[in-house]
């Protein structure tokens, strides 16, 4: 079976990447940035399931012998889950999980039956609601003919379920004992399977006693799986809205009891991969959506659940850790005789304080390496707009050095005509650009304004959706500024604190990403056939340095820059950022020193009684604090370590949902190593210091 789970795994991921690429990366990570950290809310929803699935968990167990908090039954639950989700074994080794971590707190023998119920109550629910949702599906979707007949196939299945379910608990069938009773006969292992059916044929009957001995309990059973399908219910719709879809709660209903005949049909293929994202694909195409936008809603909610089950597979971890780190440490003398070591000893027998420690230095690494990437990113990203413009030289106002948005508006539109004349120039097109505050009313914003036709004609700028400029007061934006903005066609932004209809997006990115007309923009500063910048496109691109040099000569008060310059430019252009840039490192290195100097100084005076008794054993005082400083290096290079594995993450996050830029550059990364190293050594300089100088007969007293 393992290894038929094992093909079945495979498979599923193949089929994932096959949906993945039939319906096309782009449509799904399009879907998805619209969710951006509404995911956080999904995970919530998706957590609410979990807290009423524990609460009728926890209710399935007699009250007397219910001696565990709600606290300990969520996390059982969770690291139960997890199993089931990861593991091969699925709900078996799931649904045994949670009885061993609560198997201290209930007996086994009250333990299982009350599982055991749980389990059949929440899957009675289940058909109930897949019964139900195929019946609404029929009656209220057009659906295609091999739609109608699986959906007829799946009520009537669900239906007599419900039928065979009503019957067995109406006289009492004990299917498992007979089975037993069945293979016993048969001669397959008889007297392991006699001694045991005793514990089969008692569970069973406690099973069919539930609703006579506790019915008030039973019908709150009832209620609480059924709530947790309303929640399901609730994470589907919530999610079809995040993903800008009109939903409604009906088709909501439908796609989430689908979604349980897959996650039924396919429990033998660990975590569902590939069928479940697919089911959905195929669900959300029937009701008259698209497949991309299923396959988002299905990948959404796996990382949900995803979320969960790393949560519970943390708490097994927790749990089994100590046991299984002591048998790893019997079965290998020399990881013993390492463990052994004064350092990692000292950085095991504290924990909590350890990763407290490891977390202060990741954090201050986080500091350098992330803002130090976000910062060289953005510019970077803004040279590479501004020079992705279709032309090769910019012709701007003499002495201007800032950055773009910084010009004044003293050239003359008619100087466009000048420059297309001379040899070399196949176009001249006047723009300008001017800064604006944000509609945020936070920082600013870089309008651009153009000659339509012109600018078009020079750079390929085509029209994505709507159309072009034609009046003063409309504007065209880039596809990313709109999907960032929740902006639509038609709109209005207000530009200059006048209003602008928003008629159209454009492509490919390229300078400024809110264009306007020049002659908008003209009247706005108050500079009627001036601009500040003339945009000048090459007949031979490879001759742009000759046809600059006769630029100049003709206009030699004027500055010549080679766009293919402007994104060194933009990094040399802002001398205040490498000012910031050592106050993040300087801010990085002192709480690391501070974490470190805590973390020691605490650490020397709870053991300066071991101190003591190292120190009459002829310890000297330099390999005493050697020994601190040690416990500081090794401390400081996990930070770091941890520190950049976060930042790549949150790296990872940011530019999947959002238009920001995180460069990742290995100098800054040394740099943070060198820095936590030295922020760390210099932190355990004092606390090594202090318990180098303690007097043995002193520290032995300490109490």
């Amino acid at each position: 079976m393992a290894w038929l789970q094992a093909v079945a795994f495979l498979l599923g991921a193949g089929l994932l990447v096959y949906v993945i690429r039939k319906v096309g990366v782009q449509a799904i990570f399009v879907a998805l940035a619209r969710v951006g950290f509404g995911f956080f809310f999904v995970v919530a929803i998706n957590g609410l399931r979990h807290v009423l699935r524990t609460i009728a968990m926890s209710t399935s167990v007699p009250p007397e012998h219910r001696r565990f908090t709600f606290f300990q039954a969520f996390a059982a639950r969770l690291g139960g889950e997890s199993m089931s989700f990861l593991t091969f074994a699925g709900p078996l080794l799931g649904e045994a999980t949670k009885v061993a971590m609560l198997r201290r707190r209930v007996p086994l023998v009250h333990g299982v039956p009350a599982l055991v119920v749980d389990n059949l109550l929440y899957n009675l629910s289940v058909v109930l609601v897949i019964f139900g949702g195929a019946c609404l599906m029929l009656f209220a979707y057009p659906v295609p003919p091999v739609a109608r007949e699986m959906l007829i196939i799946i009520a009537s299945v669900a239906f007599l379920g419900l039928i065979a379910a009503a019957m067995a608990s109406r006289r009492r069938v004990t299917l498992l004992t007979k089975i037993i009773d069945g293979l016993a006969r048969l001669g397959f292992r008889p007297r392991f399977l006699r001694t045991r059916r005793h514990h089969i044929y008692r569970i069973e009957l406690t099973v069919y006693g539930f609703y006579k001995r506790r019915t008030a309990a039973f019908f709150s059973m009832i209620g609480l799986d059924l709530a947790a399908h309303v929640a399901s219910v609730l994470e589907v719709y919530v999610t079809l809205k995040m993903l800008g879809l009109t939903a409604n709660v009906s088709a909501a209903y439908i796609i989430e009891s689908l979604t349980k005949v897959i996650n039924f049909a396919f429990a033998f293929v660990p975590g569902t991969i590939g069928v479940y994202e697919m089911g959905n694909g195929i669900i959300l195409r029937t009701l008259g959506y698209t497949t991309a936008i299923g396959v988002a809603l299905a990948i959404v909610r796996k990382a949900a659940i995803v979320f969960w089950t790393v949560i519970g597979v943390v708490i097994i971890t927790w749990r089994t850790l100590p046991n299984m780190w002591g048998r790893v440490l019997d079965r290998s003398p020399r990881l013993r005789k390492l463990m052994d070591s004064l350092v990692l000893s000292n950085l095991a027998h504290r924990p909590a304080r350890t990763a407290v420690s490891v977390a202060g230095i990741a954090l201050g690494v986080l500091l350098v390496v992330f803002t130090v990437g976000l910062a060289h990113g953005l510019l970077r990203e803004r040279g590479k707009r501004e020079a992705n413009i279709g032309a090769q030289i910019m012709l701007r106002p003499a002495g201007m050095m800032g950055l773009s948005g910084g010009q004044s508006f003293s050239i003359p539109v008619a100087r466009a005509a000048e420059l297309a004349r001379i040899e070399g120039v196949r176009m001249a097109v006047p723009i300008g650009q001017n800064l604006d505050k944000s509609e945020s009313g936070f920082g600013s914003r870089l309008i651009e304004g153009i000659p339509f036709e012109q600018y078009a004609a020079m750079n390929g700028l085509t029209i994505k959706e709507g159309r072009g400029l034609q009046k003063d007061d409309e504007v065209i934006v880039d596809a990313a500024w709109l999907q960032e903005n929740n902006a639509a066609i038609g709109s209005t932004i207000q530009i200059y604190e006048q209003p602008f209809r928003l008629v159209g997006t454009y492509g490919p990115p390229g300078g400024g990403r809110i264009k306007i007309p020049l002659s908008a923009m003209q009247k706005q500063v108050g500079f009627e056939n001036r601009c500040s910048t003339i945009l000048i496109a090459c007949a031979d691109p490879a001759q742009q340095e000759q046809v600059a040099t006769r630029i100049k000569e003709r206009f030699p008060d004027d500055q010549i820059v080679l766009t293919r310059e402007i994104p060194e430019l933009y990094m040399s252009s802002v001398p205040a950022l490498n000012v910031f840039l050592k106050v993040v490192v300087g801010v990085a290195a002192t709480i690391s020193m501070l974490v470190i100097l805590l973390a020691m100084y605490t650490t020397v005076t709870e053991r300066t009684r071991q101190i003591g008794i190292l120190k009459s054993l002829g310890m000297s005082k330099g390999s005493i604090a050697w020994v601190i400083e040690q416990e500081a290096i090794l401390v400081s290079v996990l930070g770091v370590f941890i520190g950049v594995v976060l930042m790549l993450l949150i790296r990872f996050f940011v530019m999947r949902s959002t238009t920001l830029v995180v460069d990742v550059e290995i100098k800054w990364i040394v740099i943070s190593l060198v820095v936590g190293l030295i922020g760390g050594s210099v932190g355990a300089l004092y606390p090594a210091m202090r318990a180098a100088r303690q007097d043995a007969v002193d520290a032995l007293s300490y109490e």
